[in-house]
């Protein structure tokens, strides 16, 4: 009995089967499901008081209507949906408006599709700043007015400082008081030449201020010349470049008029001797060395040799300090910093016992400087102090004092000692018999002198010095800062003094 009532219902399940597979085939048993298109990207629109960093600044008690778009257009569901992370600061509508409460502080809004979940780029957030009123901007100044014309056709980036640092909105608007000449971009200030003349363009604060400041420049255009010849100027500077030295290279132009911007200027050894767009060269070395530079345009290419001469110091301490890592005179210890740099000096601020140690070369870090007292004798610093110093002593008015010498002190140094037998302030002021407290001093020493522990008896070689500083030390409380203005050095005090005249001269 069993095995038939297994055979029955086998049969019957086997009958069922048949008959639904025999079932028209061509039977719309259901409606299909639509396929659905979700949201790939909500962009939420810029505002005029967005501050940055993905941050809109309003005051209290205000509204604010959002906009944005979403990706694909063709979204099954394009509706989305606003929250607040505090309620109590920003509240938000369905239809994106931001309503600020009476309560300064930040909350985050966030924008997301309707269905609740899509991929990141459909989850947006802003954080809303609320505020009890706006901080302005009290000042403006464009900070690199261009000194020459910019060619037709060329770009110049302007570049803006403000004042304070903390403004609510530190957003510019830039404007050509004649664009057939100039134009500049509104938001960017980055001017484009486009034909010959001159401009004035204007930057103005976009922060809401009813009084909002502004600054201005002139801009001059002029029509680009192709140029046809060039010819390098005999210079014998060329062939005696110092360490540091910023010297611009002279050449002739065919025609005269030509554009000389058009010129693309290289160096075979830029890490000795680099050159800029302009033709300038730095020189970053204190040993021999040579470079070619070249000059080109087209099929107008020339090349001139230039030379580093061997232990010659001609660097400027206007625009600043290097950082110990460079090729530059650099601060180190006791926390003295810079304070400012003009271009002509740099002020530098002691740090504690009021000292302010400058520094080319430091024993142990691996650089080597060159000296060679037989052709450049004299070793010069301008440097203007606050105290009058007091040769042969540190205390209590301060002192500077030279210190040179080279791998384990075989050859020459440490301290220089002059005539005298020690080494504070052994220095000769060029036209003075005692230091000026209110104008800068040129100090210069003859490295052919004393020095602590060994003084070479042949000057007729290259010192290679693991360390080169000025120690300036000991200064009272009333006098925390010196100027900086060059280090130069010379063959022969003439000579020094011929470059003193002829700078000040300039400078009157």
């Amino acid at each position: 009995m069993k095995r038939d009532y297994i055979k029955y219902f086998v049969g019957l399940a086997a009958c069922s089967f048949l008959g639904l597979t025999s079932c028209d085939d061509d039977k719309d048993l259901g409606g299909k499901m639509d396929e659905m298109i979700t949201v790939s990207t909500i962009t939420l629109n810029e505002t005029q008081y967005d501050a940055g960093n993905k941050t809109i600044c309003l005051l209290k008690n205000k509204e604010l209507q959002l906009s944005w778009s979403i990706a694909p257009e063709n979204a099954t569901n394009a509706n989305v949906q606003w929250t607040s992370s505090d309620e109590s600061i920003v509240a938000v509508t369905r239809e994106g408006k931001v309503v600020t409460k009476d309560k300064a502080g930040k909350a985050i809004i966030t924008l997301t599709p309707e269905i609740g979940f899509g991929p990141e780029a459909t989850i947006v957030t802003r954080t809303v700043e609320v505020l009890e009123e706006y901080t302005y901007m009290s000042s403006i100044n464009i900070k690199n007015e261009p000194v020459e014309e910019i060619a037709a056709g060329d770009e110049y980036q302007l570049e803006v400082v403000s004042e304070p640092s903390n403004v609510t909105f530190k957003r510019y608007k830039w404007a050509s008081s004649n664009p057939e000449v100039a134009i500049v971009d509104e938001k960017t200030g980055l001017v484009t030449g486009i034909s010959k003349g001159n401009a004035t363009i204007t930057v103005t604060a976009d922060d809401f201020s009813s009084t909002p400041v502004f600054a201005s420049c002139n801009i001059g255009v002029k029509i680009v010349t192709p140029i046809t010849g060039m010819t390098f100027t005999e210079d014998k500077e060329l062939n005696q470049l110092g360490y540091g030295q910023e010297y611009q290279i002279k050449y002739t132009l065919d025609p005269v008029d030509a554009t000389a911007s058009l010129l693309t200027w290289t160096s075979d050894n830029p890490d000795m001797i680099s050159v800029d767009k302009t033709g300038k060269l730095k020189v970053h070395t204190t040993k021999a060395a040579s470079a070619v530079i070249t000059a080109s345009y087209g099929p107008v290419v020339q090349n001139v040799t230039v030379t580093v001469a061997d232990g010659r110091f001609w660097y400027s301490l206007g625009n600043g300090l290097g950082n110990g890592l460079d090729n530059n005179w650099y601060l180190d210890g006791n926390n003295a910093s810079v304070v400012s740099s003009d271009g002509n000096k740099t002020t530098v601020q002691m740090g504690s016992g009021y000292r302010g140690d400058l520094w080319l070369a430091r024993s142990g870090k691996g650089k080597i400087v060159n000296v060679t007292p037989a052709d450049y004798r004299y070793f010069a610093i301008k440097v203007g102090f606050k105290s009058q110093l007091v040769p042969g002593k540190n205390k209590p008015n301060g002192c500077i004092k030279l210190e040179i010498f080279d791998d384990g002190i075989k050859k020459i140094g440490p301290e220089y000692f002059g005539t005298g037998g020690d080494a504070n302030n052994r220095y000769e002021i060029l036209g003075a018999s005692e230091i000026s407290t209110t104008e800068p001093n040129v100090l210069y020493y003859d490295l052919q002198s004393k020095y602590k522990t060994v003084t070479p008896t042949d000057w007729n070689q290259v010192f290679d010095l693991v360390q080169c500083k000025f120690v300036i030390a000991d200064f009272p409380e009333t006098a925390q800062t010196y100027d900086l203005y060059w280090i130069r050095s010379f063959k022969s005090i003439e000579e020094l003094q011929a470059f003193v005249d002829s700078e000040n001269n300039t400078n009157e």
